[in-house]
Formats: C-alpha cells, structure tokens, sequence
C-alpha cells in the first residue's frame, strides 16, 4: 500500500480531479472516474460496474489518500487500463464518444487499407510542407492546429510524428504585437 497525494490529471478531453501517479503513470480514484463520466452518483456508478466486471480490479492498486476530514483511509486507484475498461463497461454520454474514438484508433492501426507508391508519396509531400508552414507560423492556434494534420498524416503513413520541438521556437512563448 503507498501513501499518495490526490493531484488533478487533464489529457486531452480526459480531465480527471483525484490521481495519484504510481510508477510514472497517473491512477485514478472511483469517484474521479464516475464524475468524468457525469453520473449522478459518481462513486456508486463505478461501484456497479466493478461489481459486474470484477476483472477490473486486476488494474487497481490500493493507496492511503488522505479524505476531507483529514484522516487517511485505504483507496483503491486505478491504472490507465483501468480506467479504460471502466469506460468500455460505462454507458455514460463521454463513454459512447470514447468507445467511438478507440476503435477508430485501433482500425487506423489494423485496417487492412495498403497505399500505393502514389498515396504514399503525396503523403510525404503534405508533411514536408506541413512542416515548412509549422516553421513560418507565430500563430499558436495554426501552430495547434498545424501539428493536428502533421500527426494525422503520420499516422496514415505508419510514422511517428517528427519531433516538433527541435523547431526551435515555443509559440506560447512568443510575445504577441501589441501586448
């Protein structure tokens, strides 16, 4: 058992108010997962998956979190995977758009789809201006928005994503005319 302190975690659209991070990795509380998910009773709704899928709990680790009162109690979190499969079994809204997401995910990865030399070579081309225009930008929401289609292009191509961050400047960081 580990005596953690609860912090907030946000990814994406994932935003999380109670993790701890155990070995790099960010676990998640009951209630945190349930009031991601917008149910009514957060702790109950997860509650109920759990007990329906008892094979979850293979992903949680039992910490010592201190609560409101003060007092430190036993609490189960849970590993990312965890999390996931809590959301797999959910019905919730945010759990629908997040099934849709992973198996788009996942088909983007194992579709069957090859590319021709020709597509392959467009593909290329795109990242190469892509980059080229990422270079030239002072903009962070083109910056954002930039990167967004760069990743993309690599995924489709098998890639990893260049490593952006050898452009030598941060966009965020650039004085904006006027301020």
């Amino acid at each position: 058992m580990s005596n953690t302190e609860t912090t907030p975690f946000n990814w994406g659209e994932i935003a999380l108010a109670e993790t701890v991070f155990i070995d790099g990795a960010p676990h998640a509380t009951r209630f945190a997962i349930g009031d991601w998910l917008e149910y009514e009773d957060p702790a109950d709704g997860i509650r109920k998956i759990l007990n329906r899928n008892s094979y979850i709990e293979e992903h949680s680790v039992a910490v010592k979190l201190t609560a409101t009162d003060g007092k430190k109690y036993d609490t189960k979190v849970y590993h990312p995977i965890g999390f996931l499969l809590i959301v797999m079994e959910s019905g919730q809204p945010k759990a629908q758009a997040m099934k849709q997401a992973v198996a788009e995910f996942v088909w983007h990865f194992a579709g069957p789809r090859k590319m021709s030399f020709k597509e392959r070579t467009e593909l290329l081309k795109l990242s190469r201006v892509l980059l080229a225009d990422l270079g030239k930008t002072k903009d962070a929401f083109v910056s954002e928005a930039l990167i967004t289609h760069l990743r993309e292009v690599h995924l489709t191509l098998g890639q990893p994503l260049p490593d952006i961050a050898r452009l030598g400047k941060n966009i965020d960081q650039l004085v904006l005319p006027g301020v």
